[in-house]
């Protein structure tokens, strides 16, 4: 079996401490922290000072919403604060919440995370050779100046790995272009996975030369443990009606047959909260998109998926659902993964 990753969640720093001591504790290999209502650097900050052995990835930071110079020397930063512990987790984001929320560019995403990661590896290199000045960078999204800058990284600075976090082929492609691993999204099926996404990032290696098989492969999957198997596949159903809000994801439901349910749910969801239009998913759906049954089904499917990974992060449904019910879904999951 691959390493097991998990949330690290949210909370104070005494809840999020303990927390990364939980785990830390059961032995998985690291935490993820994401971006939603804030950066997500300060999550693994906290993580890092109650841990000693687990990695810290963030899972994922927007890419798009801050100066790549930032995001490299936020990464050094945590990587310098866990002792070399941090994984740089980007992705695209959708186009809506980098446009609307943040008030940032987005198009065109592959040739924009490109310059972002070439940023990223060059102020890193500069951080890890100590060189007494960084390098002007001229592309076609970005063009920075670092006249004047004296870098001060310190001496244990190492050149950081980056992700890329991957819902449709492009980004996977480029994941195996130019990453030092790529990030399956938790909504990702099987058949995506093996049909899709890993071809993709074979071609992406294989266009820059690269050996795929050093490429991290780190899948994400959203489980549902219950007795009756209908529970569970009726639990997850959140999942699409939540990521149907998401105006360009109606491409990877239609490629799965899904693209005039995504339309209804759009349409439903204009008017009406997200637990409202939960029934309008069918089981199938569900399924599809979540691995869903009794414990002993879900540990057979998640050692299935887990032949083509080097690591995983299950979480359990997030959306429409009880927050004691995820909390439970959570420790089901646990005792799946870790016995």
């Amino acid at each position: 079996m691959p390493d097991f990753w998990a949330p690290i969640g949210r909370g104070d720093a005494t809840t999020i401490g303990d927390r990364a001591r939980h785990l830390e504790d059961r032995g998985y290999a690291g935490a993820i922290g994401n971006q939603v209502y804030g950066p997500p650097w300060a999550s693994m900050a906290v993580a890092a000072a109650a841990t000693t052995s687990l990695g810290l990835e963030t899972g994922i930071a927007m890419s798009f919403v801050r100066s790549p110079f930032e995001t490299a020397c936020a990464a050094l930063e945590l990587d310098e604060i866990s002792n070399g512990r941090f994984t740089l987790g980007l992705g695209t984001a959708p186009q809506t919440w980098t446009e609307d929320f943040f008030g940032q560019p987005f198009q065109p995403p592959i040739g924009r995370l490109r310059e972002v990661i070439e940023i990223v590896r060059m102020v890193c290199d500069v951080a890890a050779s100590g060189a007494a000045s960084i390098p002007d960078y001229h592309g076609e999204h970005y063009d920075l100046s670092f006249e004047g800058l004296h870098p001060n990284f310190g001496p244990n600075a190492r050149r950081v790995p980056v992700w890329i976090a991957a819902l449709r082929e492009r980004l996977c492609e480029l994941a195996g272009e130019c990453a030092d691993g790529f990030i399956g999204h938790s909504i990702w099926s099987s058949w995506w996975l093996l049909e899709r996404a890993l071809p993709a990032v074979h071609r992406g290696a294989a266009k820059a030369g690269r050996d795929p098989n050093n490429i991290h492969v780190q899948l994400w999957l959203t489980a549902s443990i219950d007795p009756d198997p209908v529970v569970a596949a009726q639990r997850a159903r959140g999942n699409m009606a939540f990521y149907a809000s998401i105006p360009s994801y109606r491409s990877y439901f239609a490629e799965h047959g899904f693209g005039d349910l995504f339309d209804t749910l759009v349409e439903a969801r204009r008017s009406q909260p997200l637990e409202r239009v939960i029934d309008l998913v069918p089981l199938e759906a569900a399924r599809t998109f979540a691995v869903c049954g009794t414990a002993d089904e879900v540990g057979q499917e998640i050692e299935r998926i887990a032949e083509h990974a080097d690591s995983l992060c299950v979480k359990p449904p997030l959306w429409g659902i009880d927050p004691g019910d995820s909390a439970e879904q959570a420790r089901r999951l646990e005792h799946v993964l870790m016995h």
